[in-house]
Parts: C-alpha cells; structure tokens; sequence
C-alpha cells in the first residue's frame, strides 16, 4: 500500500520533459496517395516507472519555412487519433515512439507540421510542445526514369 502513495510524490518531483523528434519520414503509399508521415519522437523522462501518454498534433503550413505556431486550443492544429497507428518502446531509461499519421485528409503537394505533447499517466498537466517537424507530400507524379547501365547498347 505504501509503493502506491508515493507514485504521486515521486511524480512531482519529476521534470517534465516535452518530446523530441528524431528525424521522421514522409512520403507516400502509391503513386497519388493515400499519404503518410512516419514520425518519431523520444523522451526520458517517461520510463517504465514514470509513463506517459503521447498526443500528436498536424497543421497544414503555407511553406516549408512558414507554419502556424502551436499553442493549446489553437484551430490551426489537428488533434491526431491516437488509438492508431502509435508505437511506443518504454524502458526504464525513456520512452520513444513512433506514430503513423496515415489520415486521408493528407493532400497531395501541401506542407505539415507535426508537434507532440507528453502527460504523465494519471496527470493532467501536458508538457510544452516538442520542435515540430515538417514535410511536404508528392504531387502523385512518380519521378523521370533514370537509365540502367546493363542491358543497353548500339552497335
């Protein structure tokens, strides 16, 4: 009985670190869609006896370099279904995970940003955002072929 009171007190004194990203992936299932992003994200101070939930976040950028800032209640940014598509890893050293934002609302040639949140479990304070990463999806025209070395010749 004892363990279980002082989980709350050892949570309090814990740090709350916001979620890292490591460097994520975007691209395409098909020639035109549907889309993806595979993003990864890490964080150590959620361990196997301090975890944490993960929420991710999706806002569409009107450039590369020019996407809506992430606050709390912000109508820019999507709140992503996280019964889908997450893995986590969780270890008594952190927690990584890797999150598949497979969303058919994904358009072709537009730009994404993606943040995420942490919350201790049991706690309703979220962590700051992590740095967001952000990608552009193809137009759905594959690339020009590219000639194979093998094969060819003129006599």
């Amino acid at each position: 009985m004892i363990p279980l009171l002082l989980i709350p007190v050892l949570l309090l004194g814990q740090t709350r670190q916001k979620p890292m990203t490591s460097p994520p992936q975007v691209g395409t299932t098909t020639s035109t869609g549907p889309h993806q992003a595979t993003i990864n994200w890490s964080n150590a101070s959620c361990t196997s006896t301090a975890p944490c939930s993960i929420q991710v976040y999706r806002a569409v950028c009107t450039s590369a370099t020019t996407c809506p800032a992430y606050s709390t209640g912000n109508s820019s940014w999507t709140v992503l279904n996280m019964s889908c598509c997450l893995s986590p890893a969780i270890s008594a050293n952190g927690t990584s995970w890797q999150y598949i934002d497979k969303d058919v609302a994904l358009q072709d040639s537009t730009t994404y940003a993606w943040v995420a949140t942490n919350t201790f479990t049991g706690g309703s304070v979220a962590s700051g955002a992590s740095s967001n990463f952000v990608g552009t999806t193809n137009n759905g025209t594959p690339a020009a072929p590219t000639l194979a070395s093998s094969g060819n010749s003129v006599n």
